[in-house]
This record gives C-alpha cells, structure tokens and sequence, in this order.
C-alpha cells in the first residue's frame, strides 16, 4: 500500500508519483487535460475542494493507482480529515462526489459539448471512467429529442395543397363530350363539395400547427415562473423576489441547518465552542469534566450528526421553491461547511450561534445578537445592542415558559457578491417561529416593502420575531422589532 500523499491544490500543483513513473505522462495525456478543463470551467464554479476531488482522482487513475481511491483516502488526502477516520460518521466525500457528478454532467451538456472524449464517475465508486464519441452522443440525443410534433410540422410543410386539389377534381372530371347540361351542372356541385372537404381535412391541420407554434411563443415569453408571477398577490411577488436574491443560476446556495449535538454538549459542559474551536476540532479534544466517568461519551456527541425535524421542515419547503436551481441548492451539515463557501456563495443558516457557530461570523454586522450563558449567572436571550425608544435591551428573560423569540436576518456574504439568510431561535419553538414567519408572505411583506431598493434588490435586513411557545412548538408568530440597512 502506498503512502499517503496530498493532493493538488491548485490546477497547476503538483501530485507525488512513483520514483518510475514518468513526469511528463500526465500532461500529455488527453484524460488529465479533460479534467484541467473541467476544473477551470464555470460548471466546477470556485469550489476549490471540488477541483482537487476531481484532480485527484483522475491524477491516480492516468497512473495506474486506482487503488488509492477510496472514501477513505480521498477524505484523508483531499479534505484533510485524520487518518483512519470514520467514514460512516463523516460522509463529505460522498456528498461533494455527488455534487461532483451533477457538476461534470452540465459541463458536458453546455462548455464541453464539442469534447471529444467523455469523463464520469459512476455512482458506487470514486474511480473515473473515459470514454470515446460524445460528441456522437450528443448528436445521436439531439435528434432523438426532436419533438414528434415538429417532425411532423416539416412534413406538412411540403404538400402543395392546391396542386393536390387539382389532381383530385382531374380525377373526377368527365369529358364534356359526355356531359348534358345537368350532368355539368351536377359535376361542378360534386367538384365544389370535394375541393370544401379538401379545404376543411387541411384547415384543421394548420390550425393544429399554428395551436402549437402559439403554445410554444407562450411557453418561451411566459415560462411556468411566470405564469405563477402573473396570478400571485403582491406579497406573494416580493416573497418570491427575495428568493430569486438567494437562490441564483450564478452560484451555489448552502443550506446548513443546526449541530445539535453540539448544543447538547455545550449544556452538559457549560462550555461554549467558538466558532475557532469547532473549526480545528479541538473543542472535541479539550473538554474538561473533571471526576466525570461519562466524559468519553460527551466528547462523542460533538462528533455525532444531530439535527433538528424543525430544521428539515424548512430545508424541504426550500427545495420545492420554484426559484430554486435544484443543481445550485447543496444541503450541508455545519460541520462540512468551508470558509470559502460563506465567502463567494449564497447561504441559509439555520439555529442560534450555540446550534451554528459559523453565525458568529456575522454577529457584528447585526443589531440582534445572541448572548447564550450555559451558567445561568447572566440572563441569555437575544440582545437589542442599539435600543430604540420603548424597546428593551434583551429579549428572552429566563423564567419564561409560554413566550419564546425568533429572528430573521438578511446580510451579504463575506465579499459582498451574495447573501446570506440567517434564521435562528432561542429554542426550537423559536427557530420555528422564524421560519413560519419567513414562509408566509403576508408576514413578511412589510418588511421586504421597507426593504426594496430601487434596482428590485434588498438591503440588509433584521426581524425580531416573538410567538407563543406551547409544548416547544410556536404559537402565531409576529413582528416584535426589526430593522433595515447595514448596521
């Protein structure tokens, strides 16, 4: 078995190969300058770890070393997971594979629709298989997805129908030499009837055709999105303008919803994890329980995979949204999540800074802020660091069983090139509350209308939002505070 080694790092980087084997092959190889091409089209986007994914793969395979893919390495070599980590805890390798996939077939079918050689990764293995003639592929698909109704438009489009009439009245046209005057007169009403039949078998095909070229124009100028568009309520219209802001054909949106195993361990400790301590994992490695004899299964639950059904409720009324790009939507568990994603992409955190470090990010961008102590000694709720008139400094008083708050905030991404969408609670029945909140337009209308600027965009938005809790489910959810523009 061979060593571990790193993979690339850039398109350019270099990979460890056997001291026999030659260092020219791979970029001479036709296979190896598929995938460069792969990786730096618009298909892969900036997804740095997705183009070693593919370098790697395709890097092992050119040299007879297939195998070294394995989930295993792959996570160890690619994604800088620990050796001999467990596979069946951490899946990353076979989410991005699966995004890889998606990612691979678009380019094929838009930027490398001329290639002349097909690359894919079958599903059940990591291996990449190439083969001949896609663009024999493409073509040979092309014609099979020729619509039957337009081949048969073509081909009414070649009778001549008056020529057709003519030979059919010839046909039934006597000699005059045999014709009296009433025969004549007969024969013309025959050859009227015949040429009216004729006239009616053909109108109906046109007017088929011409149904089906105006269905077709509809379809073009006013796509199902916008039929929709037509009949919906203004509320309704600017509910959908905000996800078209987060949910673009240009970049992906990440939907991580909350680490609740990492709540639960948080509050057996009484120790909060900074979002640096859950990025390096050491806060898995540093716990202290002292004369705790359960302290190796606290430990455990920071690595277990614990969400809350509150969470996919709102992960899978998402994903049946008609602005969404089902290829540009990826569901990501907060501890896969990457810097760079919040960086260039879109997002949609879900639970409180405890549930979701990487909200920490933003917390100084927003005039509501968590403030969560496990101790008790101070109050936690949601903090109103500029107070206006009549409002409080902290909403959430401990003690408080039936009443619970929510918030809903609309900032850019770390470069400012998206958004990011944070919908978090002071318990589940508050998150729940935000999410009701955000998936019913009528309540969120007001303040997308305050919102609106003038290029139809958004600016930056906060909503505190407060509901009644009964048995940790929300109550009619309402607006308690909110406020519009950067802070």
């Amino acid at each position: 078995m061979h060593a571990l080694e790193s993979s690339p790092r850039s398109r350019t980087g270099d990979f460890s190969l056997r001291p026999d084997a030659p260092t020219s092959s791979r970029e001479d190889d036709p296979r190896w300058q598929l995938a460069e091409r792969i990786a730096a089209s618009s298909s892969l986007g900036r997804s740095r770890l997705m183009v070693d994914f593919l370098l790697y793969v395709v890097d092992r395979h050119i040299h007879n070393r297939s195998d070294e893919i394995t989930e295993q390495q792959i996570g160890v070599l690619v994604f800088g997971r620990p050796e001999g980590y467990d596979t069946n805890e951490d899946n990353i390798v076979r989410s991005y594979a699966r995004n890889l996939r998606k990612r691979i077939e678009e380019y094929f079918v838009k930027e490398g629709k001329r290639e002349e050689l097909l690359l894919q990764i079958p599903r059940g293995g990591y291996t990449p298989v190439f083969s001949p003639g896609h663009r024999k592929q493409i073509s040979d698909v092309a014609q099979l997805e020729v619509p039957r109704d337009l081949q048969f438009i073509e081909n009414v489009e070649t009778v001549d129908i008056p020529d057709l009439a003519d030979s059919m009245i010839t046909e039934q046209e006597p000699t005059t030499q045999e014709l009296t005057v009433e025969e004549s007169e007969a024969t013309g009403t025959n050859e009227t009837l015949g040429f009216a039949r004729l006239v009616r078998k053909y109108a109906a095909v046109l007017l088929l055709i011409a149904g089906f070229l105006l269905g077709s124009l509809f379809t073009v100028f006013f796509p199902p999105i916008w039929l929709k568009r037509l009949t919906a309520s203004p509320a309704e219209i600017a509910s959908k303008d905000l996800w078209a802001q987060l949910f673009s054909s240009k970049r992906d949106t990440f939907v991580v919803p909350s680490d609740d195993g990492l709540v639960i361990m948080q509050r057996l400790t009484e120790r909060p994890v900074p979002l640096a301590s859950y990025l390096d994992g050491s806060y898995r490695t540093k716990i202290q329980t002292v004369g705790d004899s359960d302290a190796a299964e606290i430990m455990k639950l920071g690595s277990r995979r614990y969400t809350s059904v509150v969470d996919l409720d709102l992960a899978s009324h998402l994903g049946q949204l008609s602005e969404v790009n089902p290829q540009r939507m990826i569901v990501r568990y907060a501890r896969d999540l990457r810097m760079d994603d919040l960086r260039d992409g879109n997002a949609i955190l879900i639970g409180s800074i405890e549930a979701n470090p990487w909200t920490e990010l933003f917390q100084a961008h927003m005039n509501f802020r968590f403030s969560i102590h496990a101790d008790n000694e101070k109050p936690s709720g949601i903090v109103n660091v500029h107070p206006r008139p009549g409002e409080e400094p902290i909403y959430g008083a401990p003690g408080v069983q039936n009443h619970t708050y929510g918030l809903i905030a609309y900032l850019p991404n770390l470069n400012a090139t998206g958004h990011v969408l944070i919908v978090e609670g002071l318990n589940t029945a508050g998150t729940q509350a935000a999410e009701t909140f955000l998936l019913t337009p009528s309540l969120l209308e007001p303040t997308l209308r305050r919102a609106r600027l003038p290029s139809g965009g958004f600016q930056p938005f906060e909503v505190l939002i407060g509901a009644g809790n009964v048995a940790s489910n929300a109550a009619a959810p309402q607006m308690v505070l909110e406020r519009i523009g950067s802070f």
